[in-house]
């Protein structure tokens, strides 16, 4: 991780890309985390703005947070529900 001091540079947004692919960088100004810069390449557009939603990562904490309350609903009682039967057992391990 590399720490730049906004008054202290005059980086232009390419030679910020440039470092953010090598390491994460965080910009400071007087001494306080402004902005990081992360390489993102490998991640699609809907995974990086799920990740930086307030409302669905809310959503997703409270559902966690329901689940070790009140606990989780079993799969047949799922399937049963939609229409789709009991699962069958399938032995992948054994395929001859």
């Amino acid at each position: 991780m590399k720490t730049v001091p906004v008054e202290d540079t005059a980086l232009t947004a390419d030679e910020l890309a440039r470092m953010a692919k090598r390491e994460l960088v965080i910009l400071t100004r007087k001494g306080q985390p402004l902005v990081a810069a992360k390489d993102l390449s490998g991640f699609d557009w809907e995974t990086v703005s799920l990740a930086n939603n307030p409302k669905f990562i809310a959503l997703i904490e409270a559902s966690r947070r329901s689940y070790r309350e009140k606990g989780g609903i079993p799969l047949d009682q799922i399937r049963e529900k939609l229409g789709l039967g009991i699962a069958r057992e399938i032995n992948v391990a054994s395929s001859e």
